[in-house]
């Protein structure tokens, strides 16, 4: 829970409320939930009951509202005078919204129902100080802050600063399996410490490219020390290893490598790697276990989460696929400082989606830190990628098999499978599978960029979305390095489209009503698809 504290007028109420729909948590405020329990207003518990009983409301309120887990809260300045309000912040991130007195009197004014005022607002601050400092994990001086800027420092200090965990831990609960993603620092060189416990298992097999032979050797290691007889397997680089033919190699080698049912596939790579081994995975023998350790950004925040898996045709992306979860997904942002940095800005797409179609507070952090993420800044990687993974298992929980919200997940994506498929399926989508010599083409993210910024000039020809959000999708796509104009035509297009998985008597988007508020299934006019790839251009 991130609680926000701080004297009368400092803000916590109105910052908190914006922080919270910035990234997408609930929000409570203690003297609301207070007079809402009561039946009153906060004066008139004051005037008819007194103080005393006010705090002890207070208290069992604020206890109330830390037990429900993840959001934002906002205590009233004078709630850290109890001490079991105090103790209960254990645990918690506390940020102190620090204003001087004149200023928060300014923004007080005589509001009626701030009894504090009637007593000595002076000495009250001057009391009341050192117990937000004695509490606060981080401070922001607001004098000179709007709320919206007040936001923004929450972002950098809070998302970044929980990033920061030894290991962050987020559940996916779905139907077809409930299992951990783990992200963090040196993560991957203790992969079986990691892992569930898989009765019945005694051989562990790794799927990676010859170019991460040196990072899959700390997985393997690992593997082998606890008991699993291990065997890797490499396979081609690039997009072009999505194939069946490189699947029935994989299924030839767990045959003559006599895998049984509840041994392990492991995969170790980017998001070529996680969409075939978790396919193998889940189609030999019916279906094994599988634990991926994805090697590249988007990997990490998107290919290596969620179960979806897939190989291409020559037809298209991703049209033989299963949905199979896997077991565990490790997410070592060590690894990422081998990347080239085109790779990560391609990762970077698929980070900035989420903040279109689920938490616009991403954007910011984005944008203003793009030289330091691109450098490998590894407290930001660790934020980006903890926050990212965060928002796609609560999608994927929530629709495991994409029939509702999951289909958000795919904003920007059927223009781009579109593009990818025009350039050639033998471009690059793996992000990392050629870190020497990344080969000249398209790569995943940056036709996803692409795809966004052509989704969002089709809302906005559709009335959907102001030219400010679109602006923003070319303002933070730039700022990363994504490509935000291509020449692009429909009749190039539309034959991709006839075997994209959305066509229902003919092509269907995922459009924005606004940034955050993404709608699926959408159908366009060619007209309108015509001007959008116009404005493109």
């Amino acid at each position: 829970m991130i609680v926000l504290v701080g004297f009368m007028g400092a803000g916590k109420s109105t910052v908190g409320r914006l922080f919270a729909e910035a990234v997408r948590l609930p929000f409570t405020d203690s003297d609301e939930m207070v007079a809402e329990r009561a039946g009153l207003s906060i004066s008139e518990i004051f005037s008819g009951s007194g103080e005393g009983l006010f705090r002890i409301l207070e208290r069992d309120a604020i206890l109330e509202a830390l037990d429900r887990g993840e959001g934002v809260l906002a205590l009233g300045g004078g709630a850290l005078a109890d001490p079991g309000t105090r103790a209960a912040l254990t645990g918690h991130t506390a940020v102190y919204l620090k204003a001087s007195l004149r200023d928060a009197m300014a923004r007080v004014g005589t509001d009626l129902d701030r009894p504090m005022l009637a007593m000595d607002p002076e000495g009250l601050y001057r009391d009341r100080t050192h117990l937000y400092e004695a509490v606060a994990d981080r401070t922001i001086d607001t004098d000179i802050l709007t709320p919206e800027e007040v936001v923004e420092r929450l972002i950098d200090l809070v998302v970044i600063d929980l990033a920061k965990a030894e290991v962050h831990r987020v559940v996916v609960d779905t139907a077809g399996g409930r299992y951990e993603v783990q992200v963090g620092r040196g993560l991957k060189d203790d992969l079986a410490a990691r892992l569930p416990e898989l009765p019945g298992a005694e051989k562990a097999f790794v799927v990676t490219h010859p170019n991460l032979a040196a990072l899959a050797e700390g997985p393997l290691r690992s593997l082998d020390e606890a008991g699993f007889e291990a065997d890797v397997a490499f396979v081609p680089e690039g997009e072009a290893s999505k194939s069946l033919d490189v699947a029935g190699a994989l299924y030839d080698w767990l045959a003559r490598s006599h895998a049984h049912r509840a041994d392990l596939l492991v995969g170790v790579g980017g998001g070529v790697v996680c969409d075939l081994t978790g396919f193998v995975a889940s189609t030999y023998a019916r279906g094994l276990p599988v634990a991926l350790v994805p090697t590249s950004l988007l990997a990490q925040v998107d290919a290596g989460v969620g179960g979806k898996t897939g190989v291409n045709l020559p037809h298209g992306k991703n049209l033989v696929g299963t949905f199979h979860q896997p077991c565990a997904v490790v997410c070592d942002v060590d690894v990422l400082a081998g990347l080239p940095v085109a790779e990560l800005r391609s990762g970077m797409a698929e980070v900035a989606k989420y903040g279109f179609i689920a938490e616009p507070g991403l954007l910011p952090l984005l944008e203003e830190n793009a030289r330091s993420i691109l450098a490998g800044d590894p407290d930001l990687l660790l934020a980006i990628v903890g926050r990212s993974v965060e928002i796609k298992a609560n999608i994927v929980a929530a629709d495991e098999r994409e029939q509702g919200v999951r289909a958000h997940l795919n904003y920007g994506h059927t223009f781009a499978h579109a593009i990818e498929q025009v350039a050639g399926l033998g471009v690059d989508g793996d992000e990392d599978a050629r870190r020497a010599a990344p080969p000249p083409g398209v790569r995943h993210g940056e036709a996803v960029a692409l795809g966004m910024m052509s989704a969002a000039y089709l809302s906005a020809e559709l009335g959907r979305l102001d030219a400010g959000a679109v602006e923003t999708h070319r303002r933070v796509l730039d700022a990363v390095g994504l490509p935000v104009k291509a020449s692009l035509g429909v009749d190039e297009l539309e034959p991709a489209w006839q075997l994209d998985k959305k066509y229902r008597q003919g092509v269907r988007f995922v459009l924005l009503n606004e940034i955050g508020v993404p709608e699926a299934g959408v159908e366009a006019p060619r007209e309108a698809v015509a001007r959008a790839l116009e404005r493109m251009s």
